[in-house]
């Protein structure tokens, strides 16, 4: 089952191959969630566990108690971490120390939706499977992950971004 790709050129193949090489793998995107899982302890730790004990609201609970406040204030700064840093940086603070950034995969600028979509949804979908879902990029040729699949974009290596830009724009030179 080897199957041959036939291009419209010789150098589409290759055009095709640069541009995948963009593309962060699962290594890099792992130590950065790992950083970014450092720093969202970080900001419980000095925010919302001091916030809590304050207010005396930490074992309060609504309906069951994995409802409780703590939990719930803690998922706010998860998701909203991810949300803010995505939407304003294209990049956590994991992502900057490993120079990756999320860009939009039909090469315009990001929507609000298309975070909202990756970073809430997506992250919410891939905790719900106990994070197996992030394993997907392992898998697909253009580096996605689900949350990247749902939102239409992908994470690449910023230090390449130059690269990729020229690709596409020899692309839409052609078209």
């Amino acid at each position: 089952m080897n199957e041959k790709m036939v291009y419209a050129s010789p150098l589409a193949g290759f055009e095709q191959d640069i541009m995948y090489s963009t593309h962060a793998g699962f290594g890099r995107r792992f130590i950065a969630y790992l950083i970014d899982g450092l720093v969202i302890w970080c900001i419980k730790q000095i925010v919302v566990d001091p916030l809590m004990t304050l207010l005396h609201v930490s074992s309060d609970y609504w309906l069951v108690p994995i409802f409780n406040a703590g939990n719930v204030a803690s998922a706010l700064v998860y998701f909203l971490y991810f949300l803010l840093m995505t939407w304003f940086f294209r990049a956590t603070i994991g992502k900057m120390i490993l120079g990756l950034k999320v860009i939009s995969y039909r090469q315009t600028p990001l929507t609000f939706t298309q975070v909202v979509v990756r970073e809430v949804f997506g992250r919410y979908i891939s905790n719900f499977f106990v994070n197996l879902l992030y394993l997907v990029v392992l898998f697909n040729p253009s580096r996605q992950g689900i949350h990247d699949m749902l939102s239409d974009t992908i994470v690449v290596k910023e230090e390449q971004e130059r690269l990729r830009d020229r690709l596409t724009q020899a692309q839409r030179a052609e078209n």
